[in-house]
């Protein structure tokens, strides 16, 4: 009887707990990836075979904004989120590393983080691959990084209005200016996103007029300058 009652319970438990959420990245989310990694590739390759120190210059600081990009967004997938992350540290020829910046050290940086790009292009489609197969419970797609960055900025400036402290204000305008400059680079490598990059780059204006205004005395005046109604 005792063994019945034990099997019921189990069976029970069986029945009513929940599974384990299984999220990961939308599909079109890694289509992304693909098509940028690739854009990353042809560019650097193209820029290491001209061995034109300042157009490698450019492709770099441009290849960082693309990994940038991708690396913002937290992808699931996790090879294709340390490749992008690597990416960046290559890419970023200001960054403080034992690594200079004349032609011969740019041109490595250039070869490995091309490499970086593959393996990220090869580890989205890997992934592509697998959600394809295995379709995640939840996915967060792009399009709800950029709602999460406006609702982060509505935030950011109404606590900091709400606070009436003019020190706590500036940092929340601060952290907001970042979140824009964010979204910028994300919807800069976005096909049909020119809406959210002029209204990103419309932001930081604000956000760096704001912080340089001398009319502190009046948050009202300061309010009206930030873009706080069309973020929604």
């Amino acid at each position: 009887m005792l063994n019945r009652v034990l099997f019921v319970c189990i069976l029970a438990l069986g029945v009513f707990t929940t599974s384990k959420a299984h999220p990961g990245d939308a599909p079109e989310t890694l289509d992304w990836v693909i098509r940028t990694a690739t854009q990353i590739e042809n560019s650097l390759s193209d820029a290491v075979l001209t061995t034109d120190w300042s157009n490698l210059l450019i492709k770099l600081m441009e290849a960082h904004d693309e990994f940038d990009a991708i690396a913002l967004t937290g992808l699931y997938c996790h090879e294709a989120r340390t490749a992008a992350e690597t990416g960046r540290t290559f890419c970023n020829w200001l960054n403080k590393s034992d690594m200079d910046i004349d032609l011969n050290t740019c041109i490595v940086r250039a070869t490995e983080a091309r490499l970086q790009a593959i393996r990220m292009k090869n580890a989205a489609e890997a992934c592509l691959h697998d959600a394809r197969q295995n379709p995640p419970d939840t996915t967060f797609a792009l399009a709800d990084i950029i709602r999460s960055n406006a609702e982060t900025i509505e935030h950011d400036l109404s606590d900091g209005l709400a606070s009436e402290d003019f020190h706590i204000f500036s940092q929340k305008i601060e952290h907001a200016e970042r979140v824009f400059h964010n979204t910028e680079i994300l919807a800069a490598t976005l096909i049909d996103c020119d809406e959210v990059y002029l209204a990103a780059r419309e932001g930081l204006r604000a956000c760096s007029a704001a912080l340089l205004s001398d009319e502190w005395g009046q948050p009202s005046n300061i309010y009206k300058s930030l873009p706080c109604s069309w973020i929604k």
